[in-house]
């Protein structure tokens, strides 16, 4: 069976098995095309907008928790085509021609030969060696132009796009000019500090003839399984092909790439000897003190998160005096910790940070501690992180002064 005939038969199946489940009525039918098959049509459309109009009458919003069913949909959507560049899922994507990668003056070899030229080794794996393809993170779902951009003032914030931002598609269900509506929206990436993007301005819509399919699987909550961005930008041409966009089904067997961690210190330098006896003194008396560092804008700041550490420095012109410190809470967290519950709530852009001492106070000369002249003018937060050989040098200071103190 070829693979479109394959994807047909899985989105039969999930129709069948969402009737069953949830009481609803439906009796497939027999499916007579001929020839190539893309896995969906018009009819199989049709069926599965019946299925959701039954399950929105009985007040079933999302099946999405049902873990048979993600498993279909998941081979559904991932299974490719024999013919995808013709799909219709694929719109916009050139055909290649079949010489493309002929190289002009080589004589192509016949069906079963292996051209291997002269002292190339042939990429063919090893006798018993076992090759696995990598998983793909992600596939292309649909390759589209954003419609109706003209109505949305999109010179207003044509110099905020760029190829690879992110959008987030919103689905208008209720919609006066088509049911199937679905809004393409840029997302709001400025609030780094959290994992939820929030929606910017409207760009325009998915085109009509291409967002049926699509419909169908967000109204069934199936959402967080697609990722969307803009492709192409077209600045000298009609409203209509300016925007292009391209909406990936993500792979959930895919393993995600683990995230590099930056474990350089970062670095307060105080200047005053009054505040640093202050600090020193507070330090004594409760073993933790607390800061309100912030400004705007928030998301161009690397302020510590919690659990990061931080070194305190004050350098009287010979020595430097210092304290290995830890972020122990943030913002509401910080509670347990104030002597004024006001100060929680001032008006600014700033966000408490409570710190407790790990390693100090450390003292050491500044012939052995070299710190950049710039540094010791005074920084008074947080907000990046020092060099690496800095910040490995500081860390065999603290380390040794923590395993000498112990002994």
């Amino acid at each position: 069976m070829d693979k479109g005939k394959e994807k047909c038969e899985i989105l039969k199946a999930i129709r069948a098995y969402v009737a069953e489940k949830y009481g609803l009525d439906y009796t497939p039918s027999e499916c007579n095309h001929r020839g190539k098959c893309r896995g969906t049509c018009p009819k199989c459309d049709a069926e599965l907008e019946n299925i959701q109009r039954q399950l929105e009458k009985k007040g079933i919003t999302d099946i999405t928790n049902d873990t048979k069913l993600s498993k279909m949909v998941d081979d559904y959507l991932l299974k490719p085509t024999n013919d995808e560049e013709d799909s219709d899922m694929l719109v916009g994507v050139p055909d290649i021609p079949v010489d493309t990668y002929a190289t002009e003056g080589m004589p192509k070899p016949l069906e079963g030969d292996v051209v291997i030229e002269e002292g190339v080794v042939p990429d063919q794996p090893l006798e018993g060696e076992v090759c696995t393809d990598p998983i793909e993170k992600r596939k292309l779902f649909l390759e589209c132009n954003v419609a109706g951009a003209a109505f949305y003032n999109i010179d207003d914030i044509w110099d905020e796009l760029y190829e690879g931002a992110k959008l987030i598609l919103v689905r208008e269900k209720d919609n006066a000019h088509d049911e199937e509506a679905i809004a393409v929206a840029l997302a709001d990436e400025s609030n780094d500090w959290s994992d939820d993007i929030e929606c910017g301005p409207t760009l325009g819509y998915i085109p009509r003839k291409v967002n049926k399919s699509l419909a169908t699987l967000l109204d069934m909550g199936w959402q967080d399984m697609f990722e969307t961005e803009i492709s192409e930008l077209r600045e000298n041409v009609p409203y209509s092909d300016r925007i292009h966009i391209s909406i990936y089904i993500k792979n959930k067997d895919a393993e995600e790439e683990p995230e590099q961690q930056d474990d350089r210190l970062r670095m307060v330098v105080i200047t005053e000897e009054a505040k640093w006896k202050l600090l020193s003194d507070e330090l004594w008396q409760k073993g933790y003190t607390y800061f309100r560092w912030g400004g705007f804008p928030p998301w161009e700041l690397d302020l510590p998160s919690k659990g990061d550490k931080v070194v305190f420095l004050y350098n009287d012109g010979f020595q430097s005096f210092m304290y290995l410190m830890k972020t122990i809470a943030i913002g509401e967290q910080s509670v347990p910790f104030l002597e004024d519950i006001d100060e929680l709530h001032q008006v600014d852009d700033c966000t408490i940070y409570v710190l407790s001492n790990v390693v100090g106070p450390v003292i050491i000369d500044n012939s052995e501690l070299k710190l950049p002249k710039e540094l010791l003018k005074g920084k008074y937060q947080p907000d990046e992180r020092v060099s690496q050989p800095l910040s490995d040098k500081l860390m065999e200071i603290f380390i040794g002064h923590q395993y000498y103190s112990s002994r």
